[in-house]
Parts: C-alpha cells; sequence; structure tokens
C-alpha cells in the first residue's frame, strides 16, 4: 500500500512540478496507466553463490539481462583467442555468464544480452574495434548461439559506445548478426551522446542491411538529478533528450526503451552524480529504504512519459560494486511497486548425475542451488538417455534424507537438499541366444539393456538351431558389464551324421570340420567287400543316411569243349558277360557309363579227305566282355555286389586251342 500511495504521489509530484514534461506525456502512444516492466541486469563480478537465482521465481514477470564483460586493454592485434580467453580471467568470466544465461533462459519469455569489449578503460571512449574484442565477441556468441537455437528469445548488443567509428558498430552488429540470426538487436547509450549522433549509427547500420529492433538511453544525469520535498526526478533538458530519442524510434517503428538507471544501494545522496561509484553518505537502513524511494520516483516518471522497459543497474553488483540491489532487504517494495506481489520462496539444492532437472515444468541444470516460487513443482527424467548404448534409469529421490517420488511439490519456505539417485545401463549385444545365469538367476540370455556391474555366467550346453545342426558350448563362460560392448559366446557347430556301410552304420554328431576315415575293406558273412572311392569324408555339412560303394570279390571259372570233326569245320565262341547291379539309397542322382571291350581269337579246324587236296578252313571267334563304370557326382556313394569271371581266362583258353589245332594239322 505504501508504494501505490507513494506512486500516485510521484505522479503528481511530476505534474505539478514539470508542466512541460506533462505535456509531452500527452501525446505519446503509450498508456502511462500499465506497470513498466523492470530489466534488471546481471553482472559477471555478482557473488558466486547463485544470488541470481533469487530471480528465477520472479521470471518472466521481471526481464532479465546479462552482461559479458572483456578484459582486452593489455592485448595486441596479434593475439590468439586461447591467449585472449587466458588473459587477465576471459574465459573464467565468461562460463560464469554462460551458466546464469543458461538459468534463466527457459523461464523468460526475453532475455537482453550486453556486450562491454572493454572494462579497464570506459568503453565510451573506444574509437575502434581491436582483433582480440571481436575474437572474444565471436566465441562469447557461438556459445551462447547453442544455447539459445542462435538466438531465439535474445535481444543482443552493446551500450555507451559513444566514440566508436560507424564502421566498428558495423563489425560488432554484423558479427552478432551472423552468429544469432533470430535475435534481435539493441542499442542504448548514456545521455551524453545526442540524439543527432545515435540516429547517425541507426541509419549508417541499416543502409548496410543491419536494423536495430531497441533503442534507449540509461539515466545518470550529471551532475544530479532534481531533488524537492524528499522525491527525485529527471531534470528538464534530460527529459527532452530522452522524449527526442523515444520520438525518432517510433517514428522508425522500433523499440523504445530505457537501459539503465541505477542507485549506490544504501547512499542517501544516491541522487547526486548517480554513475560514480564512491558512496557520499552510506547509512544503512534508511540508505537502503532512500535507494528503493529513488527508483520509485525515477520508474514513475519514465513510466508516465510511455517508457514500459526500464533496466535497473543491477541486481547482483558486489566485490566493489555499490549499485547491486540483491543486498536490499526493500527489494521486494520495488517488486510490489511494479505490480509484483510478494511470494514465498524455497532454496533448493539438486544433486544428480544426470545433467538436467524441471521446475514446474522447465527444463534446468542439476548440481546447482535455486531459489524457487512456492508452491513448485520438482520433477526429474524417469529414463534419460546419454547416447545410444548408455542410458540412466531413476531409482529415487532424496528430500533432505527422506525418500520422495521422480515428481513432487515444495509446498512450504525452507531449504530443501534433493539427491536424485539414477542407475545406469549399458546396451549388451550377444552373438547368439542361450540360457545363462544372470546374477544368479537363469534366464533367456538376448541382446538388451543390463545394468552397471551386472554378472552373466554362460554354463555348457546344446542349442539346436535345425534337426541336423546344433550349436555346443562346451566351457563355461563369465561376463561382467562395466560399458556397452558385446558377448561373443564360443561355440562349436555341430552336424548330424549318418552312413551306411555292408557291415554295420557310422552314425552322430561331428564337429564343422571333422574327418571321418572310412574303412577300405570290410567282411559281411565271410564275404570280402573293398570300398570303391575316397576313403575320407570332411564334415561341412549335415550327411543323413550315406552309402559309400563297396564291392563284393569273388572267383568264378568257365569251361569250353572243343569239337574237331573229319570233314566239317568247327567254330568256337567263349564270352563272359557282366553287368554290375546297383542299389542306390542316396537321393542324389548317380551317372552310369557302360562300355563294351571285344577280344577277337582264332579256332582252326583241319579236315582230311582220301583226295589229294585238303582244306584248312580257319574260323574267327570274339568274346565280349560288358565292364560296367559308375560316376558318383554326390557325396553320397552307393554300392554294388559283383560275382566275377576273369577275361584273361578265357583268352588263355583260346589261345590253347588255337595251338592244339596247328599240331594236329602238321600230323
Amino acid at each position: 500500500m505504501q508504494g501505490n500511495m507513494r506512486r500516485v504521489l510521484s505522479i503528481l509530484m511530476l505534474v505539478l512540478l514539470f508542466p512541460a514534461t506533462a505535456l509531452v506525456v500527452g501525446v505519446m502512444a503509450y498508456s502511462p496507466t500499465g506497470d513498466p516492466i523492470l530489466l534488471l541486469w546481471l553482472v559477471p563480478w555478482g557473488p558466486s553463490n547463485g544470488t541470481y537465482t533469487n530471480l528465477l521465481p520472479y521470471l518472466p514477470r521481471v526481464m532479465v539481462g546479462v552482461v559479458f564483460a572483456f578484459h582486452t586493454d593489455g592485448l595486441g592485434n596479434g593475439a590468439t583467442l586461447q591467449e585472449t580467453l587466458a588473459y587477465d580471467g576471459n574465459g573464467y568470466w565468461i562460463s560464469e555468464q554462460l551458466s546464469k544465461l543458461q538459468a534463466v533462459y527457459n523461464s523468460s519469455s526475453v532475455v537482453f544480452v550486453n556486450f562491454f569489449l572493454t572494462t579497464s578503460t570506459w568503453r565510451g571512449y573506444l574509437t575502434s574495434v581491436t582483433q582480440p574484442q571481436l575474437l572474444l565477441l565471436n566465441y562469447t556468441l557461438m556459445q551462447i548461439a547453442s544455447i539459445t537455437n542462435r538466438g531465439e528469445r535474445l535481444v543482443v548488443g552493446v551500450s555507451e559506445m559513444n566514440d566508436l567509428d560507424d564502421y566498428g558498430y558495423y563489425q560488432v552488429y554484423s558479427l552478432i548478426r551472423q552468429d544469432l540470426p533470430h535475435a534481435q538487436l539493441f542499442y542504448y547509450t548514456d545521455l551524453g551522446q545526442s540524439v543527432s549522433s545515435i540516429e547517425s549509427v541507426f541509419t549508417y547500420l541499416r543502409s548496410n542491411g543491419i536494423t536495430l529492433n531497441y533503442l534507449g538511453y540509461d539515466v545518470y544525469p550529471y551532475p544530479s538529478y532534481d531533488y524537492f520535498n524528499g522525491q527525485v526526478q529527471i531534470p528538464g533538458n534530460f527529459v527532452s533528450q530522452i522524449s527526442a530519442l523515444q520520438s525518432f524510434a517510433q517514428q522508425n517503428g522500433v523499440n523504445f526503451f530505457i537501459g539503465e538507471v541505477g542507485f549506490r544501494d544504501g547512499d542517501v545522496l544516491g541522487y547526486e552524480n548517480p554513475s560514480a561509484t564512491a558512496y557520499i553518505d552510506f547509512n544503512a537502513p534508511v540508505g537502503y529504504q532512500d535507494t528503493i524511494n529513488y527508483y520509485e520516483d525515477v520508474i514513475s516518471q519514465l513510466s508516465s512519459m510511455g517508457v514500459t522497459i526500464i533496466g535497473i543497474w543491477n541486481y547482483n553488483g558486489w566485490n566493489g560494486d555499490p549499485f547491486g540491489v540483491w543486498y536490499n532487504p526493500y527489494f521486494g517494495q520495488l517488486l510490489e511497486f511494479v505490480g509484483i506481489k510478494p511470494i514465498e520462496t524455497a532454496n533448493i539444492e539438486v544433486v544428480s548425475p544426470v545433467p538436467v532437472f524441471y521446475i514446474n515444468g522447465s527444463k534446468y541444470y542439476t548440481n546447482g542451488t535455486y531459489t524457487v516460487a512456492l508452491p513448485v513443482n520438482i520433477s526429474f527424467d524417469s529414463l534419460y538417455y546419454i547416447n545410444g548404448s548408455v542410458r540412466m534409469i531413476l531409482e529415487g529421490v532424496e528430500v533432505n534424507g527422506l525418500q520422495s517420488g521422480g515428481s513432487f511439490m515444495v509446498s512450504k519456505p525452507g531449504t530443501y537438499q534433493i539427491i536424485a539417485k539414477y542407475l545406469t545401463q549399458y546396451y549388451v549385444m550377444v552373438n547368439l541366444n542361450v540360457s545363462a545365469y544372470v546374477n544368479g538367476v537363469k534366464e533367456e540370455l538376448t541382446s538388451g539393456w543390463y545394468d552397471m556391474g551386472t554378472v552373466i555366467q554362460v554354463y555348457p550346453q546344446v542349442i539346436h538351431v535345425g534337426p541336423y545342426e546344433v550349436y555346443n558350448i562346451t566351457t563355461s563362460y563369465s561376463f561382467i558389464v562395466n560399458n556397452p560392448g558385446s558377448i561373443q559366446v564360443p561355440y562349436t557347430v555341430e552336424y548330424y551324421v549318418k552312413i551306411m556301410l555292408p557291415n554295420g552304420t557310422i552314425a552322430g554328431w561331428y564337429a564343422n570340420g571333422s574327418v571321418i576315415n572310412l574303412p577300405k575293406t570290410v567282411y559281411v558273412n565271410g564275404k570280402e567287400y573293398v570300398l570303391v572311392g575316397p576313403d575320407q569324408i570332411v564334415v561341412n555339412g549335415p550327411i543323413v543316411s550315406a552309402r559309400p560303394m563297396y564291392v563284393q570279390v569273388t572267383t568264378t571259372s568257365t569251361s569250353t569243349t572243343a569239337t574237331t570233326p573229319t570233314t566239317s569245320t568247327t567254330t568256337s565262341t567263349s564270352s563272359a558277360n557282366y553287368q554290375a547291379s546297383q542299389t542306390t539309397t542316396s537321393s542324389t542322382a548317380s551317372t552310369i557309363t557302360s562300355s563294351t571291350i571285344t577280344i577277337s581269337t582264332t579256332s582252326t579246324t583241319i579236315s582230311i579227305s582220301k583226295s589229294t587236296s585238303s582244306t584248312v578252313t580257319s574260323t574267327t571267334t570274339s568274346t565280349t566282355l560288358y565292364v560296367t563304370s559308375t560316376t558318383i557326382t554326390s557325396t553320397t556313394i552307393p554300392y554294388s555286389s559283383l560275382n566275377t569271371s576273369s577275361a584273361l581266362i578265357v583268352i588263355m583258353f583260346l589261345l590253347m586251342l588255337i595251338i592244339l589245332a596247328i599240331l594236329i594239322s602238321k600230323k
């Protein structure tokens, strides 16, 4: 109530004391009755205890701006990126500000990003941009791009670059546009840079393809604000200057804002030389209340002029920075003054091996401390994939030592330590599905997700993969899951073999590549059988009911009768004929080839008569022997039975007949 009453009184005093300002307000396009939005700047030199997270409960009802400040005064133009990052802690401070940006980004409708290209001297004195400054700027922009999808929901720019030449502005903003194409652009400056100078910068950039979306001033009137009866106001000449730039922005279709309003926190005379960092009259706690009152006075005046975004410099300043209002016990009064009601908060410390968690559904990073508005929902991913072969499964959550689920509400103020416990799982490939003991429990072992530290034991077993093929695991095998990978269970491929012999059967399971030796001679019921073909079989697949060729060995005799008539011609013919009988039990085909061998002999008959002449008649006799040969076209060999008569005996017998006939003729 006190803040609202003070706001009404501030507006009345403004109208009474500054009629010129009231006239300007009457023609503004903005409504003076709406609550302004505070833009609270986060500087890199704030405390390292996460103070800035106190703003999180108020997002997006307040805006946040993140300042990236570079130390470059001692760097020459030949410096490398590594040298510029290492120089005077640049890399560290950039990372600190990136953390702040990550923390506030998801809960904000828009975030401002402000670059200070130098800090040792005031940046307003820069006339050109150096190579180390561009290196650091480009590096930081690339980091921001990865967080914000190349600048979405960002307003990015520089401030107070009063003396910078036009090309310097172009170098800076073209680099921002290149790295953050989705971001909007701003420029604001102090009241020492004229409206015409700002208009010139805006026009130059636009002529080179770059349009600024926000233009503004910061408010540090020199030498002082106007002070009357406990209230401060912006002097009339500066009001006119602000209004002129505001009018230019509206005419060009861009937003106008106040980049900064700042008072030394706790300084009763903070309105005198407000940009100076040295205290004039620090007096706590009265000075803290005066500081908030001064902010309210200026905000009321700017709001009545139609300004809707007003920057507060700054929120988290510390260690020699007198402007940080985070330590002011009446900061809540300032928020209430702009329509943000006081809220209950809690501090939460989140510890987890998984890098993210959720506050009211918005993603935040774990292993940090946050201030949250109550009531608040805290939740964790039940399943989090680090990559395609590693994932985390939520086992449980402890809140101040008490067990909780993966999603819960915090309703009471206080400090909470929240520890999320996750189980790591790895994806393991298995070369074949087998029975195994997994942590002592017998189950089917297949490719899939297994807890880190799982003990897998595979025992000897036979796995049937077909009616005539098995995988034989002959030894035990152990494996501990400590990372993603594959389990190669050793096994032997075996095939079923059945070979039919005349005297029995060879049957059983044989390893792939085994060699089976066949007997060359077998005996059945006293009869001898001889193997025809190779005596080794290599097992490289199933062999079912094969029959190698065996032939029976026997001896037979042939008799021939010769007749010698006195007056006739006698012809004697001897022949032996063998056609092997074929029995094939294999389903494969055999090719049978027959050939005929003809042996010719001569038998002579001598006829003697009483006449003086004699006739000798010679008759040629042929003997035909049929020989059968077999070509095997499969790995299964048939066998035959055979009664043998010797062709050699026939030939010798015929020769004896010829010799006998010659002897008789000589007598």
